[in-house]
């Protein structure tokens, strides 16, 4: 979440990189639904990186910190980060094949509200067997719910489609990861290294391509 931070505050300089003079950031990286369906594929993943003002930011950090926080620790960093990056890509390619070909979009809050979704279908697997805790897996849904009436469906600048896109797409993952843990448990130090890797490695590439050929 720091380094989200640290690269907004970067997006605010000239920078001249890769032949950009200056670097773009938010004309190469946005979720711009035409260039996504022509094969920008890229910035399915860089728009999650990429906020329009400080406040646009902080909040994504103070309400996504908390959803982030819990879900590392229930599934250990590598494994979180690797989900919320993959509930950000597919929801903004499932928005972005739903919304008018200019139609832009940046933000975290994609992946934020995967996270929501996540920690949903984690409740409803581990305690599947006790009806008694019915309200531990309803109150996440019940979180996102009010998350998306309070933030996500209202502004200018709101994509609700890919709020809701994020949320929904972070049901079967963190129903498929809930299982994995029970049937394999969570993965030790090597493989949550690798992971957490495999995560920062697909962010970069994509901005990367990017530089390369985005225009």
């Amino acid at each position: 979440m720091i380094g989200i931070g640290i690269f907004y505050n970067l997006t605010l300089h000239n920078i001249n990189l890769a032949g950009h003079h200056p670097v773009s950031w938010k004309a190469l990286g946005n979720a711009h639904a035409g260039k996504i369906l022509d094969g920008q594929w890229w910035r399915l993943a860089t728009a999650l990186t990429l906020h329009v003002d400080w406040q646009h930011l902080l909040s994504n950090l103070v309400i996504g910190g908390v959803f982030i926080s819990r879900l590392c620790r229930d599934l250990r960093s590598g494994p979180a980060w690797l989900l919320l990056l993959a509930t950000g890509i597919l929801g903004n390619l499932a928005n972005a094949g739903l919304q008018n070909p200019a139609h832009q979009a940046v933000g975290a809050s994609t992946a934020i509200f995967g996270a929501v979704g996540l920690l949903a279908a984690i409740s409803m697997v581990r305690y599947r067997h006790n009806l008694r805790s019915l309200r531990r897996w309803t109150l996440p849904i019940a979180a996102a719910l009010g998350l998306l009436a309070m933030l996500g469906a209202g502004g200018e600048n709101t994509d609700i489609g890919a709020h809701l896109f994020g949320f929904l797409f972070g049901l079967p993952l963190g129903l498929g990861a809930e299982l994995a843990v029970e049937r394999w448990g969570r993965p030790g130090r090597m493989a949550n290294a690798l992971l957490a890797l495999t995560a920062v490695g697909i962010v970069g590439g994509a901005w990367w391509s990017a530089l390369l050929w985005g225009g």
